[in-house]
C-alpha cells in the first residue's frame, strides 16, 4: 500500500471512528437519563415522583449540556484531523507531499477547518437539543398522569388506580423513552434518525463538500484544475458521473466544473460517498478514466492515452 492509499484509508476512517466515539456519548447520555428519570419517577415501581418536575427538568439539562459539550469535542478533534488528511491528500495527488506537522501548520495558519467544524457542530447540536425537548414532553406528560393517579387515590377509585397501574408502569415507561425520547432528527418525510445515523450522513457530507472546497482552493494558489471522481460502486445516478474528469475551477473549459456537476444532483449530494483525485495533467489519469470521460461527455481524449 503506497503513502496515497494509506492516506485515503485514513480519511475514511475518520468518519468511522467519529461515529463511533459519538454513539458512546449519546449512549452514554441515554444510559444515564434513563437511570435517573426510573429512580425520580418510579421509586417504588409505579409512576410517583419523588422530585418536583422542575428539579427533573434541571437534571436533564445538566446531562443534556455535558452530552453537547462532548460532542463538541469530539467534533473538532475529528474534523481537525480530516483536514490535515485531506491537506496531505492533495499535494500527495499533485506530487509535491508535505509532512504531517507542515498540514498541522497549514490547517492552524488559515483557519480553514473552522467554518465547517462550526457547521457539523451546529447540525449535531439539533439531535441534542430535539432530543432533550422530545424527554421533556413525556416527563411533562409523565407529571400530569400522575396527578390523576393521586385524585383517584384520593377518592378511593379502586378501578381507575388499577387501570393506571396498568399502562404506566416502569417497563412501559422505558420503552416510550427508547421509542419516542431518544430520536436524533425527524426530517420533513417523517423518518425518524438515530443520531449516531444522522451524524454519520452530516459527516459523510461535509466532510465531503469541505474535502472539495480545500481541494479547488489549493487548485487556485498551485494552478491545479483537473479532477476525476472515485468509483464507489453504489446504486444511484452517482454511477454516471464515476471515474471521469471535472474541472475544480473552470479553467479547463472541455470539462464540467465541481459546481456544476453538484448542481446535477446527481453527484456530490448529501451523503455522497464519492471523492475527487487530483490531477496534474489528463495524461496522468489512469486509461478507464480517460475512456469514462469520452464517453460522458462525447469529446476525444486518444492524444492523452498515448503519453
Amino acid at each position: 500500500m503506497n503513502q496515497k492509499e494509506k492516506l485515503r484509508q485514513q480519511h475514511s476512517a475518520v468518519i468511522e471512528k467519529t461515529v463511533k466515539q459519538l454513539a458512546v456519548a449519546y449512549n452514554k447520555y441515554h444510559g444515564s437519563v434513563t437511570e435517573f428519570l426510573l429512580q425520580a419517577l418510579f421509586a417504588e415501581g409505579i409512576l410517583q415522583p419523588s422530585f418536583s418536575e422542575a428539579y427533573v427538568k434541571s437534571v436533564l439539562q445538566e446531562y443534556a449540556v455535558a452530552l453537547q459539550d462532548e460532542v463538541d469535542r469530539i467534533a473538532d478533534t475529528q474534523v481537525e484531523e480530516a483536514f490535515i488528511l485531506s491537506l496531505m491528500l492533495f499535494y500527495e495527488d499533485i506530487g509535491s507531499p508535505i509532512s504531517r506537522k507542515e498540514a498541522q501548520k497549514q490547517v492552524s495558519a488559515t483557519g480553514i477547518s473552522y467554518s465547517t467544524k462550526a457547521e457539523v457542530k451546529r447540525l449535531l447540536s439539533l439531535t441534542s437539543s430535539n432530543t432533550s425537548q422530545r424527554i421533556n414532553n413525556i416527563v411533562r406528560q409523565s407529571f400530569a398522569d400522575s396527578l390523576l393517579y393521586q385524585a383517584a387515590s384520593q377518592r378511593q377509585q379502586d378501578r381507575l388506580m388499577e387501570l393506571y397501574e396498568q399502562t404506566n408502569s416502569s417497563k412501559q415507561f422505558t420503552e416510550l423513552l427508547h421509542k419516542e425520547g431518544f430520536v436524533g432528527i425527524v426530517d420533513s418525510r417523517g423518518h425518524r434518525w438515530k443520531p449516531d445515523v444522522y451524524a454519520k450522513m452530516v459527516l459523510r457530507t461535509k466532510l465531503m463538500e469541505s474535502d472539495a472546497q480545500n481541494q479547488r482552493d489549493r487548485g487556485k494558489e498551485t494552478g491545479v484544475d483537473l479532477a476525476w471522481i472515485s468509483v464507489a460502486h453504489v446504486n444511484n445516478p452517482c454511477n454516471l458521473w464515476e471515474g471521469t474528469i471535472i474541472s475544480l475551477n473552470g479553467v479547463d473549459s472541455r470539462f464540467p466544473t465541481y459546481e456544476e456537476a453538484k448542481a446535477t444532483g446527481e453527484v456530490f449530494h448529501p451523503n455522497c460517498q464519492h471523492y475527487l483525485n487530483i490531477i496534474r495533467d489528463i495524461s496522468l489519469a489512469p486509461l478507464f478514466v480517460i475512456t469514462a470521460t469520452e464517453q460522458k461527455y462525447g469529446i476525444d481524449l486518444s492524444e492523452y492515452k498515448q503519453l
